[in-house]
């Protein structure tokens, strides 16, 4: 059944689709240009002055629904295309409502969509849209995030959740509930069908146990409600006590003159709130006026109790009055109103309601306080003096931008300051956690600034080296590496020093997956940037690469080589003799190349080993890159090869080899080329001749005076195939 919706009016929607495009355009922008680029002012410039006109008037919020976007329950009758895909883009980020405050500006605008602009599958790998927008957002956007789950449950009903609520503050004086279990509380609370299940359920639970227990369960139930809503959403507080104080209207008056009673002790307050007096300061008339009536109703009549607490709840005798009179109407219209004697009856409650004195409930220091306590109130919203200069300098000071500061200020100081060591290994590791979150979002600089101050604040004291380095490591292994590859392909040379910095400071514990992100990276310059990085490791850094030749990741095996060639040298070469054997051919060449470039006779040494230990596939790869290379760094091993390879079991390598010689020239070529000339394998005369031919060959290429004095001392001595071969060549020049 379609769900049937108000219609939005035609200027709330002319907005809406102007907020909506301008969305679709700036998301455009942010996710193809540089921060810097003039696209990306004039384009979020627009939507901060759209979103100022939609917020002129209050906090704007808009529900998203399939195809649509929904503002105070009503819908456009025509959506524009800007809004549906508007609408389509927030739900594949499982973003139920969106909510805009005053003050939003364009810096928080390009955070959010550049979020907006990732796929949903990548955000949610980094733990959803809200916990990302938590971390690099501000005060200025709410998002209301969709947990299907929930969803699900609350489809199947409320019925086992509630069940476990009331299990859990009937259990003691804290309630034990997860995050999931929380949410689902106040969404109940927020929906008055819902939250009225939700109390009948626990009278039903606590009849057999006195209203002592039932107050204290609802007392239960309202701290943890604070406490988790202050912790996630501190703007919401005053929504759920009213939507409490209004649950509150059906309680009985035993049980409401013992949640009165409650609130002067230790156990109503939660952090700095007294939750009991926040319900009851903000219980409705209607609320107020139903526990009346259905006290009257369920008593016949006025009781003391009820008295007592009508009096709390309503001290002003105007008040009194006007709740009476709704609470008549109630009365009036149940079984008790249509009795002869009602209007009697009436008139005996109200005289109690009204003539009982609450001297001894109330006293009088509280109650002049609380007098007090409204005129200075008033008075201060009388005033209005303050320039607006002043009114934006104070609004600046908690503005996104400003909140992002002062966290980042706050975790420095912290780690500045605190001078026991196991208290600052837990700051270390919340600095940690919270730079990770800050990778996660993209602000690398604020993260990387972090870090630094963990790994110098930590050089400062013998007692935190051990602890900031377990932190940075765990950094360097968790999030900051699954997306640094992307920031270093586009980053200055400024913030690439900072992060090669950083790396440097968390030690060789990085090597493992800074490999495993170059093997994956495909851009040249992120992949030059982390080799140089890994390469400056030196000593430590190839020790660290050896241990990633049996990675189970034939792609990190491969970089791993490729870094063993990189830092040079013959250390680690018997370390690649493995890798000629791999069973990926992309491993083996890496290998291969690797102990060809290095130019040494133990590479060749160890490449001989292996064509003559090795066979099939294994092989034919190895012969085959053997025979193709052409890098003058090779050179001294093909030289080696002319002179100690098997040339009857693999004359085609010794064959690659005087052609390779050939192409770099050079004293050690003309040298191992004369060798080749002058042999010779009686058994095997046709490749004898293929090989006098290609090593005179090889002198002619070179041509330089060594070469061609070769050729000719060639042609007058040796044997007849040696003179014909050198002649042939000879007579070529």
């Amino acid at each position: 059944m379609t769900e049937q919706r108000v219609t939005l009016d035609p200027e709330t929607t002319a907005r809406l689709a102007d907020f909506a495009r301008a969305c679709k355009a700036a998301v455009r922008a942010v996710s193809l240009y540089p921060a810097a680029h003039p696209a990306i002012g004039s384009t979020l410039g627009r939507l901060t002055e759209l979103t100022g006109v939609l917020t002129a008037n209050g906090p704007f919020m808009v529900q998203v629904r399939p195809q649509t976007l929904v503002v105070g329950d009503a819908a456009p009758a025509k959506p524009d295309s800007a809004i549906v895909e508007l609408a389509d883009m927030l739900r594949r980020h499982l973003i139920g409502a969106l909510t805009l405050n005053s003050g939003i500006d364009a810096t928080s605008w390009r955070t959010l969509l550049l979020l907006l602009a990732r796929t949903p599958e990548e955000v949610r790998a980094d733990g959803g849209i809200s916990h990302l927008w938590a971390t690099a957002g501000g005060p200025s956007v709410e998002i209301e995030e969709i947990d299907y789950a929930e969803v699900l449950r609350e489809k199947e009903g409320d019925a086992a959740t509630i069940e476990r609520v009331i299990a859990a503050a009937l259990a003691g004086r804290q309630l034990e509930l997860d995050d999931s279990a929380m949410r689902t509380l106040v969404e109940i609370v927020g929906d008055p069908i819902r939250l009225n299940e939700l109390m009948k359920q626990l009278e039903s639970a606590t009849s057999d146990k006195g209203v002592d227990a039932r107050t204290a369960a609802f007392l239960n139930l309202l701290k943890g409600l604070t406490e988790y809503v202050g912790r996630t959403n501190p703007t919401q507080l005053d929504q759920v006590f009213r939507q409490v104080g209004h649950a509150a209207g059906s309680m009985s008056a035993e049980a409401m003159l013992e949640l009165l009673a409650r609130r002067t002790k230790p156990d109503a307050v939660v952090g700095s709130i007294n939750v009991v007096n926040a319900v009851v300061q903000r219980m409705a008339d209607s609320s107020v006026a139903q526990f009346v009536s259905n006290s009257v109703i369920t008593e016949h009549g006025a009781t003391e109790r009820l008295a007592h607490a009508f009096q709390a709840l309503a001290p002003e005798r105007d008040r009194q009055r006007h709740l009476l009179a709704l609470a008549q109407e109630d009365v009036a219209a149940s079984e008790l109103g249509r009795e002869e004697m009602f209007a009697e009856l009436w008139q005996r409650v109200e005289t109690m309601l009204t003539s009982y004195s609450d001297a001894s409930f109330v006293s009088d220091d509280y109650a002049r306080e609380l007098t007090s306590a409204r005129t200075r109130a008033t008075e201060v919203e009388a005033t209005t003096d303050d320039p607006p200069e002043r009114m934006a300098g104070w609004l600046a000071t908690v503005s996104d931008a400003a909140l992002h500061a002062l966290d980042l200020q706050l975790l420095s100081d912290l780690l500045t300051i605190e001078p026991d060591v196991s208290r600052w290994r837990d700051v270390a590791e919340t600095v940690v956690t919270h730079a990770e979150d800050l990778v996660r979002v993209g602000s690398f600089d604020q993260a990387w600034l972090l870090a630094d101050r963990v790994a110098v604040e930590g050089q400062k004291d013998r007692g935190r080296e051990g602890a900031a380095r377990s932190a940075l490591e765990r950094l360097g292994s968790g999030a900051m590496m699954k997306h640094v590859a992307k920031h270093l392909r586009g980053a200055d040379e400024e913030a690439y020093e900072r992060f090669k910095h950083l790396c440097h400071s968390i030690g060789p514990a990085v090597i493992p997956p800074l490999a495993e992100v170059l093997s994956a990276e495909q851009d040249a310059r992120s992949r030059r940037r982390l080799r140089d990085i890994l390469v400056g490791f030196g000593a430590a850094g190839r020790e660290s690469v050896q241990r990633l030749m049996n990675a189970p990741n034939w792609e990190v095996r491969r970089t791993a080589a490729y870094l063993l060639r990189e830092f040079g040298g013959s250390e680690g070469l018997r370390e690649l003799q493995p890798l000629l054997t791999d069973t990926e051919p992309l491993v083996q060449r890496e290998a291969i190349q690797a102990l060809v470039l290095s130019g040494s006779e133990a590479a060749a040494r160890i490449l001989l080993q292996a064509l003559a230990s090795t066979s099939g596939r294994p092989r034919q790869t190895l012969i085959s890159e053997l025979t193709s290379m052409r890098d003058e760094r090779a050179a001294p091993l093909f030289c080696h090869i002319v002179r100690h390879v098997d040339r009857r079991a693999f004359h085609s390598v010794y064959l690659g080899a005087i052609e390779a010689l050939g192409s770099f020239g050079g004293p050690d070529a003309v040298g191992a080329l004369k060798d080749a000339l002058q042999h010779g394998d009686w058994l095997a005369p046709v490749k004898t001749r293929r090989a006098r031919v290609a090593a005179a060959h090889a002198l002619r290429r070179i041509g330089n005076t060594a070469a061609i004095e070769a050729l000719r001392e060639a042609s007058k001595r040796g044997s007849r195939g040696t003179r014909s071969a050198a002649k042939a060549e000879l007579g070529q020049l």
